[in-house]
């Protein structure tokens, strides 16, 4: 996804710092493919400083996001915060590896800042997503009888033995 509204055009900065603000929302996740949040409300704040060789770019995520629990399946909303921290130094050679500096060609004129905007967010999102999170309880009714139905599978598969892997086991044993 390429939007002009996360591009930052280099021949318009000024040495020193430069401020961008760019919002996370409904809109900015439906223009992007994959299994993610589908509301948000987060603003992103860009700190860039301008030097001769390089841009120093602080990102500053904060805002709320509206989540499924692992648990019960319930939706509820969370609080998220993030800060990360980007470096793209000017070099003549574009294909260096370097997983903490983006370099960049001292032609280019812009540059999109979408993908990381959306990989910091996805960062801020904690992997476990309870209920709590949100400062809200699960859904009871749906935690109790997944307890039901666990149980009810754990004493099936006490009850119910196999003879052919006791057959297997005395093989083993012998």
């Amino acid at each position: 996804m390429k939007s002009k509204d996360y591009i930052i055009e280099f021949n318009k900065l000024h040495k020193g710092m430069n401020e961008f603000s760019y919002p996370i929302d409904a809109n900015f996740l439906a223009k992007i493919d994959g299994e993610h949040p589908t509301k948000a409300d987060v603003l992103v704040k860009l700190q860039m400083i301008k030097s001769e060789m390089m841009y120093d770019l602080k990102f500053n995520l904060s805002g709320k996001v509206s989540l499924e629990c692992d648990n019960c399946l319930d939706d509820f909303e969370m609080d998220i915060k993030g800060n990360y921290h980007l470096i793209m130094k000017i070099s003549e050679v574009e294909n260096y590896t370097d997983d903490e500096i983006i370099f960049i060609i001292p032609q280019l004129l812009e540059y999109d800042v979408t993908q990381y905007i959306y990989e910091s967010f996805l960062l801020s999102i904690p992997a476990k997503r309870i209920c709590a999170l949100g400062n809200k309880e699960c859904n009871k009714e749906f935690t109790n009888k997944l307890n039901e139905l666990e149980q009810n599978d754990s004493e099936v598969d006490k009850k119910e033995n196999d003879p052919r892997w006791d057959t297997l086991k005395g093989i083993i044993n012998n």
